[in-house]
């Protein structure tokens, strides 16, 4: 998977660079998502960035114990692709990897992986606390939790410190071609989530498209 994954990751870099510059700041529009998806060779890679608002209610660090829970849950929601995207049953996909974490102010906190070369049943992040990955939800919500104490947690200077939810799939489809839609149940799990604006590029093209509650289907055309 790596040199496909590393040629998904190139053809990435494709889509609109504005897009890439604005990524982190435009997330934090409350309701209001990114997505970026690749196509080559029957691999789908969809890498999707959301604000902790619109994914748990709150942008600030999780501290009680309710709080904490509903970020777990999250998490645990996202390691399974049927809750946030759904490609075409023809095109005979399957999850090959799954990453899914917590950003908050100006660190990454690992939350929640895993990686998969045949079933995607192990989705439960506990069982890969082995692989070099920090599961420590406690050690990531102190340091965002230092950063709101320091702060303040004030709207207009603490821009940087909104949370967001990263997650990112690998897809390995055997017909391409029937690759033709991309359907976001995402919103179905997600109440607060409104629109996805999504930019991806195939091997025949590119293009951009607001997904939206009412709409949750992607086309790619």
């Amino acid at each position: 998977m790596k040199p496909i994954l590393l040629t998904l990751a190139a053809a990435t870099l494709a889509l609109p660079a504005v897009a890439q510059d604005s990524r982190e700041m435009e997330a934090h529009v409350h309701g209001v998502s990114k997505a970026e998806i690749a196509v080559e060779h029957g691999v789908v890679q969809i890498n999707i960035h959301a604000p902790g608002m619109d994914i748990v209610g709150f942008e600030y660090a999780a501290t009680s114990t309710e709080d904490k829970d509903a970020v777990e849950a999250a998490i645990r929601a996202m390691l399974s692709p049927e809750n946030v995207v759904t490609l075409p049953k023809a095109a005979g996909c399957r999850l090959t990897e799954v990453l899914a974490h917590l950003h908050g102010g100006d660190h990454d906190h690992d939350d929640a992986d895993a990686h998969m070369e045949g079933d995607h049943e192990k989705h439960d992040h506990e069982e890969h606390a082995g692989e070099g990955h920090d599961h420590d939800h406690d050690h990531a919500e102190d340091h965002a939790k230092d950063d709101h104490d320091h702060d303040g947690h004030d709207d207009h200077a603490d821009d940087a410190q909104h949370s967001e939810f990263h997650v990112s799939y690998a897809f390995a489809c055997e017909d391409e071609d029937a690759l033709t839609t991309i359907v976001f149940p995402f919103f179905d799990r997600f109440g607060n989530a409104q629109e996805i604006e999504a930019q991806f590029v195939t091997e025949t093209g590119a293009g951009q498209a607001e997904v939206t509650r009412d709409a949750p289907e992607l086309t790619l055309e």
